[in-house]
C-alpha cells in the first residue's frame, strides 16, 4: 500500500479516512491508565526501557503505545526513547484534580469493546447491542461482575468530580430546596457539590441500588454531610420507588440511559412520592452544533443501553406525558444543561 497516497480525482486523501479507522487511542489510554504511566512520570521524564522494568511490561510494546499517545498529545518524547508527563496524561493518574484514570479504564474494557462488535444489530433492530452480545443488559452484567463494576462506578465518579461542581453552580434553584434528591447519584459525588455549594438545604438523600451505596457510604469525603445529619441513603431500585418528602429531584447522566417507557416510569414514581417537586435532570441535550463528544456518547449509549440523548423537543413530550411541563434548560459550562420541569397544573 502507498502511504503517500496522491489526492483522487476529487481532491480526496484515502490517508484521511484510513487514519479515522484504527481504534487504538481509547486501548492505548486504558493500557496507560491500568499500569500508572503517568504515575511512574510524575516525578520527571524516563525513558521506555526503565517505565517497562516500573511497569512489568514489554519495552518494544509500551514504545509503541507511548508513541501513538505522543502523537495524540497525551506524552510528551521529550527525546528518542524518552518520555514525560503533559497537563493531559497527568490527567491519567487516579491522584489528579479531576482525574480521568477510572473512565480511561473503562474505555477500554472487554466487555465495552465486545458492544461495539454488535453496533450492526443495533442499527438493524434499535436495540441494545450489549444484551445480544452478553444475552443479559448493563445493569445485569455489573451486578455480576463486581471488579468491572467498580470501574465503572469509579468512572462515573471521576466525570463528576470533573463537572459536578460547575453544573451545581449554574443552577441556583437548587438552593431554593429544603430537600433534595439524587436519583441513581452513584456513589454521591454529584449531590456532594450540590450540597457543598448550597449550604441551605438541609435534606440531601442519596439514592441508588443497595451496592452502589454501600460504596457510598465509604467514601471520606461524604462524612462530614452524614455527621452533619444533611446526607441520607436510600437503597433500591428507582423504578420501584423514589424518597418521599422531596423538593428537588435530581437526576445526571441517567435519562440518556433508559429508553422513553422507562423514564416514563421513573417519571411517575418522583411524581407519586413528591407530586409538588420539581425534578433538575443534568443531561446531554441533542441540538445543532454539538460536539463530537456528544454525538460520540450517544453511540456509547445505543450499543450498551440503547439509550439515547435527547433534544429539547423529547425531554418536552416525556416530561409532558409523566404529568410535568418543561420549563426551561438551564446551559451550564459543560456539555450538559439542566432540563428543569415542574408539575403541570
Amino acid at each position: 500500500m502507498n502511504l503517500n497516497a496522491q489526492p483522487n480525482a476529487s481532491g480526496v486523501d484515502p490517508m484521511d479516512l484510513l487514519e479515522l479507522m484504527f481504534p487504538s487511542t481509547p486501548q492505548c489510554l486504558a493500557i496507560a491508565a491500568e499500569h500508572r504511566i503517568a504515575d511512574l512520570l510524575a516525578d520527571g521524564p524516563l525513558s521506555v526501557e526503565e517505565l517497562a522494568e516500573k511497569s512489568g511490561t514489554h519495552t518494544p510494546s509500551l514504545h509503541k503505545i507511548l508513541q501513538t499517545l505522543t502523537e495524540d498529545r497525551v506524552f510528551a518524547e521529550i527525546r528518542p526513547g524518552v518520555f514525560a508527563n503533559t497537563p493531559l496524561s497527568e490527567l491519567l493518574s487516579p491522584s489528579a484534580e479531576k482525574t480521568q484514570y477510572s473512565m480511561a479504564r473503562l474505555v477500554g474494557a472487554e466487555w465495552l469493546w465486545s458492544c461495539w462488535g454488535g453496533l450492526d444489530h443495533s442499527v438493524r433492530t434499535g436495540k441494545a447491542a450489549f444484551d445480544e452480545v452478553f444475552k443479559m443488559n448493563t445493569w445485569a452484567y455489573l451486578g455480576r461482575n463486581p471488579d468491572q463494576a467498580r470501574i465503572f462506578n469509579g468512572a462515573m465518579t471521576d466525570f463528576s468530580e470533573a463537572l459536578g461542581p460547575q453544573i451545581a453552580h449554574a443552577y441556583s434553584e437548587f438552593g431554593q430546596a429544603g430537600a433534595i434528591a439524587d436519583l441513581g447519584g452513584g456513589q454521591g459525588t454529584f449531590l456532594h457539590s450540590i450540597l457543598s455549594a448550597y449550604p441551605s438545604i438541609d435534606r440531601g438523600v442519596l439514592a441508588d441500588l443497595p451496592p452502589v451505596i454501600e460504596q457510598a457510604k465509604e467514601r471520606p469525603e461524604l462524612a462530614p454531610l452524614i455527621e452533619s445529619g444533611r446526607l441520607e441513603f436510600a437503597a433500591g431500585d428507582f423504578f420501584e420507588g423514589v424518597p418521599a418528602g422531596i423538593d428537588t429531584y435530581v437526576t445526571k447522566q441517567i435519562m440518556h440511559s433508559w429508553d422513553d417507557e422507562k423514564v416514563l416510569t421513573l417519571l411517575r414514581k418522583t411524581r407519586e412520592a413528591s407530586p409538588n417537586a420539581r425534578i433538575a435532570a443534568a443531561e446531554l441535550v441533542h441540538r445543532d452544533g454539538v460536539s463530537r463528544f456528544v454525538k460520540n456518547f450517544n453511540l456509547i449509549m445505543l450499543v450498551t443501553m440503547a439509550g439515547a440523548i435527547r433534544t429539547a423537543e423529547d425531554f418536552t413530550r416525556l416530561f409532558d406525558k409523566a404529568g410535568y411541563k418543561v420549563t426551561r434548560i438551564v446551559p451550564t459550562n459543560t456539555a450538559f444543561s439542566i432540563v428543569e420541569a415542574i408539575p403541570a397544573k
